[in-house]
């Protein structure tokens, strides 16, 4: 059975959206979730948190609340966390069950609709030990989820291939198409020639046919084993990529090249993209290349039993 997908909710509109997504992830994936309510007991609130105060009353109405979002078949544990850190229960609760996913919701929508990360979200996204998936808001209350295609950003450096790796997996399990986008912003190549140098006719020509060969080897790997498509994005990096989100399931990005092996650090491309993203958005971890999902067939054809855990009653942590 695949790795579990542990969602933070606090019952909250984008705890819903984190929900919702969760829960597609899930169905997808055929992975069990870990739905994590992070609350700060009173006596904790002299040195409050992340984490909302809640009394008993309050936490058992937003564990029904999560409860209803599932049906007894879904393979579905609620864990309530006392914990000033929202984040840091979720960071932990996916350190406990080796989480293939955390997912998370936005704050909500700011000026010119961007999306604004609140202060667990940004906190998850910093330093969450494996993947992590943001619900754009109203995601809950939009048409039901189907991943059908799946983007990934690709530049050619060894986080954007561990983020296609993951992507990869994601469609072969899903049946998804894979979208390779390289966002190659080629006007802007060229200016620091254009101010010292001429630039021959063909140069644009040559750097497109460069970015599309690269893009061509890697997604030879994935031909034969799930639908792939390939594009080069015009535009500013992060506009480019959130324009196209628009048109995809799910956007798959890589982590900064950079900090803590193995650990989500956004960068100012994936941070920028989560802001505008038209569609829920995945950050890998750098060194992270598998999400541990086994594919469906998997089971039946060994003859292996697979638990089948079952909505759990919540427990404190």
């Amino acid at each position: 059975m695949p790795q579990p997908i542990v969602v933070g909710y606090d019952g909250s509109e984008h705890g819903r959206d984190a929900l919702a997504l969760g829960r597609a992830l899930g169905e997808a994936l055929s992975a069990p979730l870990v739905v994590v309510i992070a609350y700060t007991p009173d006596e904790w609130l002299w040195a409050p948190g992340t984490a909302a105060p809640m009394n008993e009353a309050e936490r058992e109405a937003v564990v029904q609340e999560a409860r209803a979002a599932f049906s007894e078949e879904d393979l579905v544990e609620i864990r309530v966390v006392a914990s000033p850190s929202a984040a840091g229960a979720l960071h932990a609760e996916a350190e406990r069950v080796e989480a293939s996913i955390v997912v998370v919701g936005s704050t909500h929508h700011g000026a010119m609709r961007r999306v604004l990360l609140g202060t667990v979200t940004q906190e998850v996204l910093d330093a969450a030990p494996c993947a992590v998936a943001v619900a754009q808001p109203g995601l809950a209350g939009g048409t039901p989820i189907a991943i059908a295609r799946i983007g990934v950003g690709f530049d050619d450096s060894s986080t954007a291939h561990d983020a296609l790796a993951v992507a990869h997996e994601l469609a072969l399990h899903t049946g998804a198409e894979a979208r390779l986008l390289w966002a190659a912003h080629l006007t802007a190549r060229a200016l620091p020639m254009a101010a010292g140098s001429y630039i021959k006719p063909d140069y644009f020509e040559e750097l497109r046919t460069g970015v599309q060969e690269r893009l061509e080897r890697a997604a030879a790997p994935l031909r034969g084993d799930v639908s792939v498509r390939t594009e080069i994005l015009r535009g500013q990096t992060t506009d480019a990529l959130s324009k196209e989100s628009g048109r995809l399931d799910l956007l798959v990005l890589g982590s900064r090249g950079y900090g803590p092996l193995r650990r989500v650090l956004l960068g100012s491309v994936s941070r920028g993209v989560i802001g505008d993203a038209g569609c829920p958005v995945l950050v890998v971890p750098r060194g992270v290349e598998t999400l541990r999902l086994s594919p469906k067939s998997d089971a039946a054809a060994s003859g292996q039993d697979v638990d089948p855990r079952p909505l759990q009653s919540p427990r404190a942590g």
